[in-house]
């Protein structure tokens, strides 16, 4: 059965002009009673306990909606979505079956007026990814081989009045392990971890203390 999923969250947290690195994910899931905390990625909240693990001193023992939007704040980082409105053709969270019917557009305007340099995409390339919408469907561009390589290029600044640099981001999920270990990326560093008994989690962990310090 069909339903209409509405965001909840993109007007109640606006990208704050102060905001210097913002992240861009889809849309949340359609039954937000059974999130773990009322934001993004509230559901199973993989990227906060990630960033949390990054960086322990700023959310502490306990993860809360107050520390995550401390933890944002102090590192001036905002955090938005691509979709506004979609139908959900079954019971699915995933990209892949949902129908878009109203984009973000609104997003453009806020990073303008905001000090955002860097964008980071929690989905890259395929069907209603994030940066998929944002490049293709917002920006109306294409998206070519080199970028599918690199993960990331640099906006001219005639787009927002400033370069800002677009990265697609190796997914925070514990059930993208798979996915990572088959990385470039991580077979580069594999060797560094060697002795440790969960290499491919202190890789992740350091991986996004390193976008986000």
């Amino acid at each position: 059965m069909e339903r209409i999923t509405r965001h909840l969250y993109l007007d109640k947290y606006p990208v704050s002009l102060k905001a210097e690195k913002l992240i861009v994910g889809t849309i949340h899931p359609h039954d937000a009673s059974q999130f773990k905390l009322p934001f993004f990625y509230g559901n199973r909240l993989s990227l906060w306990k990630i960033l949390q693990q990054a960086f322990p001193e700023e959310f502490g023992q306990e993860l809360t909606l107050d520390s995550i939007l401390h933890f944002l704040r102090k590192h001036r980082i905002g955090v938005s979505d691509t979709i506004r409105e979609c139908i959900r053709t079954n019971n699915s969270a995933s990209d892949q079956d949902l129908i878009p019917t109203r984009l973000n557009h609104e997003l453009l305007e806020q990073i303008r007026q905001s000090n955002i340099r860097e964008i980071f995409f929690t989905s890259g390339f395929q069907k209603n990814n994030s940066f998929k919408l944002f490049y293709v469907n917002i920006l109306g561009r294409q998206i070519t081989p080199e970028i599918r390589r690199n993960r990331e290029l640099v906006l001219e600044p005639k787009v927002f009045g400033r370069p800002v640099k677009l990265t697609i981001l190796y997914s925070p999920s514990g059930a993208a392990n798979r996915a990572w270990a088959q990385t470039k990326i991580w077979k580069d560093n594999q060797h560094k971890y060697a002795g440790s008994p969960t290499p491919l989690q202190d890789f992740k962990v350091n991986y996004y203390r390193e976008k986000f310090s």
